[in-house]
């Protein structure tokens, strides 16, 4: 019978060649830096690169230098150490005793001098930027149709204000030539006059993953479009010159979201108080000229002074009843108003349809809002209040005739 070797045997074996070929365990590299991390046990985590192959490196806190503390993403450096193997994960990895730094890689300059190119044409100039409005309603969004921004911005807006709109724009990315169709999609929707603002976002990743942000077709997209532009691209590390031309640049998607969805709760207890203040005002106006009229009777000095008095104390008590009566019909004309907004707002409330049997039907990341819409060989999604059913579409059925 044939004897099998166990996956940590072979990994094992791996291992014991690597560390018995003395060319792998005192070797010196140059490469890019790509994916550089500080862990929180003070460990240095990156890919070391070149034009065809990437390596995974290590340097251990007892290591660390100021030359690795120095070190930029895309830097180009020169390591010296020893090629390992992680057993558990079985993963090759080089581990770094030295690191010498040879000055900006061709990654990271390519990033600056585009960077120097767009800013001397005023692309990034803070006097072009918008203000975000302080009520948007209908929130444009341009990420992954599968990715986890998607769903944080979904997750906020649910949270602070379930009546705005998300009008999603799926877009690629990551990859060869995707900047020009991000640039399209940022020009189309950027000039939509029925979105207020619009949110760019992308998870994680090196900056070679992150390099279609800092085209400069993705830049004069974000620079002309008419919406207020917020961005939200990779960790709260990274920064690409798509974040340097947006209006607003997030740190996080959860942060854009944030920015661009306003808290509805907050925003009535803020009318609230703006009511309660403006009576107030009122109040003490009508305090204070009282007061003025008291002490401009104080200085007279009438025979009739009693009668004097009395008049005006009339006047004051005729102009402080209208000023009620006018106060009071201002109050009831806002509470109608608040009343017939309340009346609106929750017959638009999508978890009161769906509490009556109805589900938001989406397809492609498109809302549908007829039959003909509907594609019969694409799968169908139905949102409900509480998570998402996934179908196929069998059969389009009209009014009138069926059609397959």
């Amino acid at each position: 019978m044939m004897k099998y070797a166990s996956v940590t045997d072979v990994v094992r074996r791996i291992k014991e060649d690597i560390h018995k070929d003395y060319r792998l365990q005192s070797i010196a590299m140059e490469g890019n830096v790509i994916g550089l991390k500080q862990a929180s046990n003070g460990h240095y985590y990156m890919n070391i690169r070149d034009e065809e192959c990437s390596l995974r490196a290590i340097v251990f806190r007892s290591r660390v230098t100021a030359a690795v503390r120095a070190l930029r993403e895309g830097d180009h450096v020169v390591v010296i150490g020893a090629v390992n193997v992680y057993e558990k994960g079985g993963a090759l990895s080089f581990i770094i005793e030295q690191l010498f730094s040879q000055g900006t890689g061709s990654l990271q300059a390519q990033y600056e001098k585009i960077k120097k190119e767009l800013e001397a044409k005023g692309y990034f100039d803070s006097s072009h930027k918008k203000e975000l409005p302080r009520f948007p309603w209908r929130i444009g969004v341009l990420t992954s149709a599968t990715g986890a921004v998607l769903h944080d911005i979904r997750r906020i807006a649910g949270e602070r204000n379930p009546f705005a709109d998300i009008v999603l724009r799926p877009i690629p990315v990551q990859g060869e030539g995707v900047d020009k169709t991000i640039a399209a999609a940022i020009d189309e929707m950027g000039k939509r006059k029925d979105l207020d603002i619009l949110i760019v976002g992308r998870g994680g990743g090196s900056m070679e993953d992150l390099w279609c942000f800092n085209s400069p077709e993705v830049v004069k997209a974000i620079y002309g479009a008419t919406v207020p532009v917020i961005t939200a691209i990779g960790h709260e590390t990274d920064t690409t010159l798509a974040d340097y031309a947006a209006d607003v640049r997030a740190a996080t998607p959860t942060h854009a979201a944030e920015l661009a969805f306003f808290d509805f709760d907050e925003a009535q207890l803020d009318l609230a108080a703006l009511a309660e203040r403006a009576y107030e005002i009122l109040i003490r106006r009508i305090d204070s000229e009282k007061r003025r009229v008291d002490a401009a009777a104080g200085r007279l000095n009438l025979p009739h002074y009693e009668r004097f008095l009395e008049m005006k104390k009339a006047q004051l008590a005729l102009l402080m009843e209208g000023a009620g009566h006018q106060w009071q019909r201002q109050l009831e004309q806002g509470q109608s108003r608040l009343l017939a907004l309340k009346g609106r707002l929750d017959g638009l409330n999508p978890e009161n349809l769906v509490r009556r049997g109805y589900g938001q039907l989406v397809q492609d990341g498109n809302i549908i809002t007829g039959i003909d819409s509907v594609a019969a060989d694409k799968p169908l999604e139905i949102q409900l209040v509480d998570g998402t059913i996934v179908t196929d579409v069998k059969e389009v059925k009209r009014y009138g005739k069926n059609d397959g």
